[in-house]
């Protein structure tokens, strides 16, 4: 039993050091600026005034039911207040991205970001796949978490609209 709260407290220490200088929570949200798939360039400074939901993906099922939860919370909340961002933040081809949506159960219904420098996924130090930000109205980040769902981000979010 010691050792294997030992192990439990190493491993929560090396976890804390792989994300030490990850923006959190309070902190201001990087800004970045990134092409849509049908080629719009969005940056997050220009959504100001607006509660900003981020899906940050790869290509993998678990980032594929992120972002069938991404389509339930827009289905609920439908305010232009509030804006829904896929980025695919692995640094994938257009192509591939393009592919692996089209293996979606749905379309998906937010812009969808390529982020073929993966500027994203350095700034935020993202380690989980899939990783879901909210960036609040004055741009500051206001929630950081791996997979989570409707039900569980649309009472968040309207607190923030």
């Amino acid at each position: 039993m010691r050792k294997i709260f030992l192990f439990l407290l190493i491993f929560m220490a090396f976890a804390s050091l792989a994300l030490a200088g990850a923006p959190k929570p309070g902190d201001p949200a990087p800004d970045f600026s990134l092409q849509t798939m049908d080629g719009k360039t969005l940056s997050l400074s220009s959504f100001k005034g607006k509660v900003v939901l981020i899906g940050m993906f790869h290509i993998c099922v678990p980032c594929m039911n992120q972002a069938m939860e991404l389509n339930k919370v827009r289905e609920q909340i439908q305010s232009d207040d509030l804006v829904i961002l896929g980025i695919n933040t692995s640094g994938d081809s257009p192509d591939d991205v393009l592919a692996y949506l089209k293996r979606f159960p749905q379309p998906v219904k937010f812009p969808y970001l390529l982020d073929p420098a993966q500027t994203v996924h350095k700034a935020y130090i993202q380690r989980d796949m899939p990783t879901v930000l909210v960036v609040d109205k004055e741009g500051v980040l206001r929630a950081r978490s791996p997979s989570v769902g409707a039900g569980q981000l649309v009472p968040f979010l309207k607190k923030l609209l």
